[in-house]
């Protein structure tokens, strides 16, 4: 509810951010954001073997719990086969 127009309110404060600065000062400022975001880039393009290793545990986490209800069902089917097949 309060972020409606939140886009047009950034656009705006750009707007007079824009007028308000001189052209230098503006020039230097968008070099500077132009870097900044070109080493988050970089920074988001190098994985480490703890970013797999998290990913994988995550991953983990998510599905083994599913994996092994799915197996005790199968188990518990079998179960009770074999033992209506002994009766």
């Amino acid at each position: 509810m309060f972020f409606i127009n939140k886009d047009k309110v950034d656009e705006d404060v750009e707007k007079i951010r824009q007028y308000t600065l001189g052209s230098e000062q503006l020039q230097k400022e968008l070099k500077k954001e132009a870097d900044l975001q070109k080493k988050r880039n970089d920074l988001a393009e190098e994985w480490t073997w703890k970013d797999v290793l998290a990913m994988t545990i995550a991953i983990i986490e998510v599905i083994l719990p599913y994996f092994l209800v799915m197996i005790a069902g199968m188990v518990l089917v079998f179960l009770y086969f074999m033992w209506r097949a002994n009766l």
